[in-house]
């Protein structure tokens, strides 16, 4: 009988390990996972924009964690998911409206440089960015003030 090989059994056995964390990570692409909560549940899909697409790129690339998880909201976790939407589009327009009053305002008394145009479209960037840090995203499945409405009645 031949003698095996130390290094060709360590080669074979990374194959396979490999193969198997691809495969785990496509056998979590079906389970869903709450955005509130963070547990397994069903519930309302999260639409995928570029700030999900972002992370996951970074996850997959950089830190090499991904999961695949659908992302939604739980029954039990929609009053608050609700809130916090509300809270981040407040944001996000207050913070945009600030950004444009600070350019126009630098560009204006600056006597029309460019430069503090430039300065005043880098802060409004930043103000832009610092909206995402309470970031909430849509879901798929637009619901109107009717059909909550009768969710709750029905509840």
């Amino acid at each position: 009988m031949p003698k095996k090989n130390k290094k060709s059994v360590n080669i074979y056995s990374k194959q396979i390990n490999k193969n198997n964390k691809n495969y785990n990570s496509t056998a979590n692409q079906n389970e869903s996972r709450c955005i509130i909560c963070g547990e397994q549940k069903q519930g309302l899909p999260v639409q995928t924009d570029w700030v999900i697409e972002s992370i996951r790129w970074i996850k997959k690339n950089i830190t090499k964690n991904e999961k695949n998880y659908q992302l939604v909201v739980c029954k039990e976790c929609y009053p608050k998911y609700k809130k916090m939407y509300s809270s981040y589009k407040n944001k996000q327009a207050f913070y945009i409206v600030l950004g444009v009053i600070f350019t126009a305002l630098l560009f204006f008394a600056s006597r029309y440089n460019i430069f503090s145009l430039i300065s005043g479209l880098i802060l409004l960037l930043f103000l832009y960015i610092l909206s995402l840090l309470s970031y909430m995203p849509a879901l798929k499945i637009k619901l109107n003030n009717q059909s909550e409405k009768i969710k709750q009645k029905n509840q």
